[in-house]
């Protein structure tokens, strides 16, 4: 069984393949401190591990706190997939290709397998991102913005009066509390953006694009966004299953030689799972 692991900066989603066939995902909050006791208690009950694949934007600290815990758990160490050139069929904008998010880079590798337009990528995290791919797998590039939990932190952070804002209060559109007050704005600022970054697109490409939403807020802003946009939750884990089924690929029959692959960026063979298109 593989493990894949998606380190975001406030939750840790994860999910297992077995018999090449993605398991449900889940997911738990990424504590500040006490990360090998919050995957204790996750995780140690998870046995017949054999590789583990992971998608890293918390930093180093965390990196070596998970790899210290699962040495000690599995004997195994995990590997770190990093944002490259190429890979399936996709080819990175950036002109110096690690520095592109891993999860974007992933969530592009995903978004494009089996695509026959271009496809835009808008993963609703701490921050929201935006990239676009064409069919034939180039990476146009895209944008970054503060997401929900973003801007409600810099009001709160910046404002002495909005510090102590109660986070229990229920949510109106026209607000009579402080708290539904930065809910609302904060929510059609978001989508305010969005709608308007989807109907440039939807110009500039002629309608021939395709939209994909994914994160941990997609579910908040999708219906205040035009249609039609589908929902893949799993977007990030998925690019790992793209790694770890390449990986598992290449390893030899036990007691035959392994043969070289004649070009292993332009493998895009995709894990058996259906697809998510709430």
């Amino acid at each position: 069984m593989i493990l894949l692991v998606d380190i975001g900066n406030s939750q840790i989603k994860w999910t297992t393949i077995q018999s090449k066939v993605l398991a449900d995902s889940q997911h738990f909050s990424r504590p500040k401190t006490g990360l090998k006791t919050a995957l204790n208690k996750v995780w140690k009950s998870l046995d017949d591990i054999e590789a583990i694949f992971v998608s890293n934007v918390a930093g180093d600290k965390v990196a070596t706190q998970f790899s210290e815990w699962v040495e000690k758990q599995w004997k195994l160490t995990p590997i770190f997939v990093q944002s490259e050139k190429r890979r399936f069929g996709v080819t990175n904008a950036y002109e110096q290709p690690e520095t592109l998010g891993v999860d974007r880079w992933l969530a592009i590798v995903a978004g494009r397998q089996h695509a026959r337009q271009v496809t835009c990528i808008i993963d609703c995290g701490t921050a929201i991102t935006v990239d676009i791919v064409t069919e034939k797998g180039q990476h146009q590039g895209g944008l970054i913005v503060p997401g929900l939990s973003l801007m409600k932190q810099m009001l709160t952070d910046n404002t002495d009066a909005l510090n102590d804002v109660a986070q229990e209060s229920e949510f109106n559109l026209l607000a009579t509390n402080t708290h539904s007050a930065i809910q609302a704005g904060t929510l059609y600022m978001v989508t305010a953006t969005l709608e308007n970054l989807i109907n440039d697109l939807q110009q500039y490409f002629k309608d021939e694009i395709r939209f994909l939403i994914t994160g941990g807020d997609a579910d908040a802003l999708l219906p205040l966004l035009p249609q039609p946009l589908l929902h893949e939750p799993d977007l990030v884990l998925k690019g790992l299953a793209q790694y770890a089924r390449q990986t598992n690929q290449r390893k030899p029959p036990k007691h035959e030689e392994s043969e070289s692959s004649s070009d292993e960026d332009d493998v895009e063979e995709s894990v058996a799972l259906p697809e998510n298109t709430n």
